[in-house]
């Protein structure tokens, strides 16, 4: 049975360390979304939670230097923070009707 990479001493440690420096440094919102993090209470949606800065998946580590704190709910919206080719969202396209041409005679003319 494997055990969660997260839930190393090491990590444990460096993220604990992570949050008593924000909050010694006077981190209150969230730098992503700019919500008020609570440093007492977790697994709320704006609780401050350590998360890697690149991703552990892409060749990050789990120093000190490769942690930032940031709110909960943007932490599990990350995710890895991979964004896939062919995943993103694409904005649909904006079509242009085209007036067709008017029969004459079949709007009055406009007011002189």
């Amino acid at each position: 049975m494997s055990t969660s990479r997260t839930g190393t001493a090491t990590w444990l440690r460096h993220a604990a360390q992570a949050k008593r420096e924000a909050q010694a440094r006077g981190l209150a919102r969230c730098p992503l979304c700019g919500v008020w993090m609570d440093y007492e209470v977790g697994k709320r949606p704006n609780s401050a939670e350590a998360d890697h800065i690149r991703p552990h998946s892409l060749g990050g580590s789990d120093d000190i230097d490769n942690i930032r704190v940031i709110c909960r709910r943007c932490n599990q919206s990350r995710g890895n923070g991979l964004k896939r080719p062919g995943r993103q969202r694409q904005r649909p396209i904006k079509r242009i009707e085209l007036a067709k041409p008017a029969r004459s005679g079949a709007f009055p003319a406009p007011p002189a």
